[in-house]
């Protein structure tokens, strides 16, 4: 299963006022970056695939959980609305395809009243192009039967192929919030039970696998100023040391933040990269990769994902506030290591009472069409206002 473009209005930030011309459009690509300022609904946008997935996936009347495998939406439907207005009806359109057929629908959900909040959604209007043909327009009348819906999709046989895509697709995934786990100071010899949103399993997947500990300890060694992380291994336990030439060694839960907050993000690209191109295909989600991340660490990210994207087999979703992971991206782009049409870039703008998902074109040279005024300027008028000062100064330095 793989979704290539979601459209949605009136969910959580994202203010639909205006008709289906207000529906917001995000292509994923094989690698999809967000970036925008804080509280803009950057979130709401890269977690907005597994809410929907959640919804194929479904069986039962819920047709769109507010839970899906563990991460929570809010309390309830309303918490999906934009405002938490039960009046708004939010539209969801998913192209998407499986097995070489596609997929294409649109749904828009509605409560009948804020004392319904607590009741799943109801399907306000539908229209399924493919793989079917089914339309459905308005609400029920009061007298009507309402079509049995299973989640987003029909309840009969043929759509199980379909639930079940989504379903190894949602197994597949994995997803690190913005918080990853502390590293501990040692750890005891437990099975791994998978990448989960804060990235606590990472040591235990180094663990069972030697050869992934030392790609991520070359990694640290190259991008860590040197130091290079490795396993020590006791009876019934083990732990994370950080080495550096000769005697200087320190364990990582003693380390910067930085260090530890960026280990789950590596354990998992070059996870993904080791797996090869016959692996399931997977819909990835990083949140905040450079957390607590000096700038010149923050670069070398890009080329992890960069690298995974290039492999051909899923999507990698990011969300980032970090300046040199999207000059980085526009550096490999220029030099052809990446096509543009591999990356999807967008800026989440946001006014006082919504916010847009505007895409952000990337040329063949790594240029961008457009760019949004402010975003990463505070470097140059820093670096202005200092020569101002400068040069203001000059005259009192050469009459001492």
């Amino acid at each position: 299963m793989k979704i290539s473009e979601i459209c949605f209005k009136d969910y959580k930030a994202y203010n639909g006022d205006g008709g289906s011309e207000k529906l917001q459009q995000m292509r994923l690509a094989p690698l999809t970056l967000f970036f925008g300022k804080n509280n803009s609904g950057k979130s709401a946008a890269i977690r907005l695939p597994r809410l929907l997935l959640g919804g194929l996936e479904c069986d039962d009347a819920r047709v769109l959980p507010v839970d899906v495998r563990g991460l929570s939406y809010g309390a309830n439907f309303l918490d999906l609305v934009h405002g938490g207005a039960f009046f708004r009806r939010p539209e969801f359109h998913i192209l998407g395809e499986h097995n070489g057929d596609k997929i294409d629908l649109s749904v828009t959900l509605y409560s009948p009243t804020a004392l319904s909040a607590d009741d799943p959604p109801r399907i306000w209007s539908y229209m399924m192009r493919m793989p079917k043909l089914i339309s459905i327009s308005g609400p029920p009348e009061p007298d009507a039967t309402a079509p049995a819906f299973q989640g987003l999709l029909p309840p009969d046989a043929y759509w199980d192929p379909w639930r079940k895509a989504v379903r190894a697709l949602l197994d597949e995934m994995v997803h690190l919030g913005p918080t990853r786990s502390p590293v501990l100071a040692a750890y005891s010899n437990e099975q791994f039970a998978g990448l989960d949103l804060r990235g606590t399993q990472a040591p235990q997947l180094l663990r069972i696998d030697s050869m992934l500990a030392d790609e991520v300890g070359r990694w640290y060694a190259e991008n860590m100023d040197g130091w290079r992380l490795v396993l020590k291994r006791d009876n019934d336990s083990f732990s994370l040391q950080l080495k550096r030439t000769g005697p200087l060694s320190t364990n990582l839960s003693q380390g910067g933040e930085g260090l530890q907050q960026v280990l789950p993000v590596v354990v998992h690209q070059l996870w993904r990269q080791r797996q090869g191109i016959e692996a399931a295909p997977f819909l990835d989600v990083v949140e905040q990769p450079e957390l607590h991340l000096h700038a010149d660490v923050q670069a070398p990210l890009a080329d992890l994902f960069i690298d995974t994207a290039l492999q051909g087999r899923g999507q990698i979703l990011v969300e980032t506030n970090s300046e040199p992971i999207l000059l980085r991206v526009q550096r490999r782009i220029a030099e052809g290591y990446i096509a543009p049409n591999q990356v999807a870039l967008y800026f989440v703008d946001v006014t006082k009472d919504k916010s847009e998902l505007r895409s952000i074109k990337l040329h063949p040279d790594g240029e961008v069409d457009w760019w949004p005024a402010g975003v990463f300027e505070a470097d140059f008028t820093e670096v202005a206002a200092i020569r101002r000062a400068q040069k203001a100064r000059e005259p009192q330095r050469r009459q001492s």
